[in-house]
């Protein structure tokens, strides 16, 4: 199981290197002067979203949604006070 849990981090660990590669190699940070460059509107964002970076949105959903279903199985309390009291009986 542990062994499981070292793949899982370094897993994580080599895809926020790539990501981090991927945005720093962007023309964005090349210095050319702003008077040169349009500024990026949301119409661009929301397109470079949707169609160059498809697969790593659909990689942070997938991350997120794990997430989520994780906290609510540790949130929920099984013990038997709270079972029977939620099914209406005080034994």
């Amino acid at each position: 199981m542990k062994a499981v849990g070292m793949v899982a981090k370094l897993g994580v660990f080599a895809f926020v290197l790539i990501l981090l590669r991927e945005v720093m190699e962007h023309p964005m940070w090349s210095g050319s002067t702003p008077s040169t460059q349009t500024v990026p509107t949301t119409v661009d964002f929301a397109i470079s979203i949707l169609n160059d970076w498809a697969i790593v949105t659909l990689v942070l959903g997938l991350l997120l949604a794990m997430a989520m279903i994780g906290a609510s199985y540790l949130v929920r309390d099984e013990r038997l006070v709270n079972l029977l009291y939620d099914m209406g009986g005080d034994e």
